[in-house]
């Protein structure tokens, strides 16, 4: 009959020298398994273009507004350069998803307005609008949950035409591609409109003072 042989135990030193290669094997997977956490977070496999609405605009600003995996292209249409030789500023851009959708992921329209209240923008008619504090010179409009949020501000700005619209108003709305929360959504926006205005104003330029913070006021919960 055969011999059956019998995998041998490791006993004494050879026993601690065992556990401390299974210790060290664990510790490296466990390692591993974090590092592989770090490297594979969604926003890694996510393509966004360096700049974006006139070159004002970053990664860090508009990540947050981004799908779990995919890519966004930005497109520009119109300027904020001055002069205005119509008298009419109408000036948008755009971050398009690669979904099957081509979803907004982002869309800001830089517009001249004639009222003071941009509550009357047909963007925000029919929602419920919250008040933005961007200082003394601007006011700001927010629609609850994520928005679109508008910004207007008064800027006499170089234009060809007998009289120019007296006001600027900025709107940022998204598509709301659902993989950040609703108060990160709403300060991207705060955050976008802001520094969408502060190019405005110089890059037009408005010929009056336009005071404007360094970042938005506290944001009303959505």
């Amino acid at each position: 009959m055969a011999g059956v042989e019998y995998e041998q135990l490791p006993t004494g030193e050879g026993r601690r020298r065992w556990r401390s290669v299974a210790l060290a094997a664990a510790l490296v997977l466990v390692a591993g398994a974090g590092v592989t956490g770090f490297w594979w977070k969604p926003w890694q496999s996510v393509g966004l273009p360096a700049s974006a609405c006139w070159g004002e605009l970053g990664p860090g600003d508009y990540r947050v507004l981004a799908g779990a995996d995919g890519v966004a292209k930005a497109s520009d249409r119109g300027s904020i350069d001055g002069p205005v030789t119509s008298g009419v500023l109408l000036s948008s851009c755009r971050l398009v998803w690669n979904d099957a959708q081509r979803s907004n992921m982002l869309s800001v329209a830089v517009s001249s307005a004639d009222e003071s209240d941009g509550t009357e923008d047909p963007r925000l008619l029919g929602s419920a609008l919250q008040v933005v504090d961007f200082g003394p010179d601007a006011r700001g409009w927010i629609a609850q949950g994520t928005g679109p949020l508008a910004m207007q501000f008064a800027c006499t700005y170089p234009s060809g035409a007998v009289k120019a619209s007296p006001y600027v108003r900025v709107v940022v709305s998204s598509g709301d591609l659902g993989t950040a929360s609703t108060a990160r959504v709403r300060a991207a926006y705060a955050g976008i409109a802001l520094k969408v205005a502060k190019a405005v104003v110089s890059r037009l330029p408005c010929g009056n003072p336009v005071r404007l913070p360094d970042r938005p006021g506290l944001l009303p919960p959505g």
